[in-house]
């Protein structure tokens, strides 16, 4: 494999740096050797940072050059053979052992290669700017000399970014994207979908369940029933076999048990507080508690958290048991901290932007389907029409541009509309939600129905 030259000026020991992405690279071609064929030619080692994981990254290049076979003996033979006393002190790839876990396929190694590659590409500029400024404080600097210096320098870099890009021909794309396509159909041919379902019929028919990878947005004014669609979303994903993971950052884990106590035993949850429970509501709650202990319905208290937190503990749980589906209740209440530079950027709703990127890139990272519940502004509650629109929801344009499919959540009997504008039909109990995007196909509206406490969901039927 002949590599690309890179720059040969001396790199600051500096940030930006993706150690995580460094490791995860690693990782990604220790669970599959294949997968170094994607990021050979683009991810040299001089990339990274690390100087051990540089190592381990050396040794599969020689042995992908030779066209040996990687494996994690011929990795560490082939580091001693590099660097005889670092392998050494490393013991092979046993500094790496515990976290071996971290990264379980290979799906994701271009993301995590073009972000160690990005990173290389902002350092590399920081040491050529630093040169560039040294020069041109230099008594009787040619500025033209040094102009075109600087424009052969960025040039360079352009050009070994442009090789490190993921452009791919569409011919090529497509092949795989058709195999994919087909072993999907082949799987729901037999039974075994892979995207998980919402528990409302409408709303699978609508969005096809929820995906792998995907974020759908689920919004609403105070009140309107976000919590009770998430937790009754989580709740038949868990019936399904599916690992849930519920972050909080408003309810307790006593509140949130005790809906869940309820949706499951049907015993209203007033009673759970203040009134008394009738008589055979204990052995209702206990068959409910026992139906909870069998579950794979994890449940996260983190008032005030931050999207690092959560990420955190998203992954220390996926490393241990692998998630299917991770809710976040919600999006306007994860911690941010303004970076305090005064620019637009800093201010509380592009900050809610970004953490709503970051948890999409979290579902892709880590592979599973993500719910992110967020509130309106009051908008909608000054019109006549309450109806939600995109423009209630903070921040519109950034959380539109990133969400894969949005959903607004309406009751319209919270606002003492009692039947349908249209039709004339009874509208208490009926719960709506607007889809507002759907990145993979229709918008529209479904409805359900809930009962009193809004701790149980029904399909809909026309009353």
């Amino acid at each position: 494999m002949k590599q690309q030259q890179l720059p040969t000026t001396q790199v600051v020991a500096a940030q930006p740096a993706a150690v995580e992405m460094e490791l995860a690279v690693i990782m990604a071609v220790i669970v599959q050797s294949t997968a170094i064929t994607d990021v050979a030619q683009r991810l040299l080692p001089d990339m990274f940072t690390d100087g051990d994981y540089r190592l381990v990254y050396r040794a599969m290049t020689a042995l992908y050059d030779r066209e040996a076979d990687i494996d994690m003996l011929s990795i560490e033979n082939e580091m001693r053979t590099l660097e005889p006393e670092q392998a050494e002190r490393l013991g092979g790839l046993s500094f790496i052992a515990d976290q071996m876990l971290t990264v379980r396929n290979a799906a994701h190694i271009k993301t995590y290669a073009a972000a160690v590659v990005r990173c290389w590409v902002l350092r590399r500029m920081c040491a050529d700017m630093k040169e560039y400024i040294v020069k041109a404080n230099e008594p009787g600097v040619d500025v033209v000399s040094l102009l075109g210096t600087i424009h052969k320098g960025m040039q360079k870099l352009e050009e070994c970014f442009a090789v490190s890009s993921t452009t791919r021909a569409a011919g090529e794309v497509s092949r795989q994207v058709l195999a994919q396509i087909y072993r999907e159909q082949e799987l729901q041919a037999a039974g075994e979908a892979q995207q998980l379902s919402t528990g409302i019929d409408e709303f699978d028919r609508c969005l096809g369940g929820l995906y792998r990878g995907e974020q759908l947005v689920l919004a609403g004014c105070p009140s309107m029933g976000k919590t009770a669609l998430a937790l009754h979303i989580a709740l038949g994903a868990a019936r399904q076999g599916k690992r849930v993971c519920f972050f909080s950052l408003e309810m307790t884990e006593r509140q949130l048990v005790s809906r869940l106590l309820s949706m499951l035993s049907g015993v209203e949850p007033d009673k759970l507080r203040f009134k008394q429970l009738a008589p055979g509501d204990r052995a209702k709650l206990d068959d409910a508690a026992g139906e909870l202990e069998r579950l794979p319905l994890y449940l996260n208290y983190c008032s005030g958290c931050s999207f690092e937190e959560i990420r955190a503990k998203t992954m220390a749980l996926h490393r241990r048991l692998p998630l299917d589906l991770v809710l976040v209740d919600y999006l306007n209440l994860v911690q941010v901290a303004p970076s305090g530079r005064g620019d637009v950027k800093d201010t509380m709703d592009l900050a809610l932007g970004d953490v709503c990127r970051r948890l999409k890139n979290l579902a892709m990272e880590a592979d599973v389907a993500g719910i992110v519940l967020a509130q309106l502004n009051r908008n909608c509650e000054a019109r006549t029409d309450h109806v939600p629109v995109m423009s209630d929801l903070r921040n519109s344009g950034e959380i539109e541009q990133i969400a894969d499919s949005i959903a607004f959540v309406y009751r319209p009997e919270q606002y003492r509309e009692y039947y349908d504008k249209q039709t004339n039909e009874n509208m208490r109990g009926v719960g709506q939600l607007f889809i507002a995007k759907n990145r993979n196909g229709a918008t529209g509206e479904i409805r359900f129905r809930y009962n009193n406490s809004l701790t149980r969901i029904y399909p809909y039927k026309k009353g």
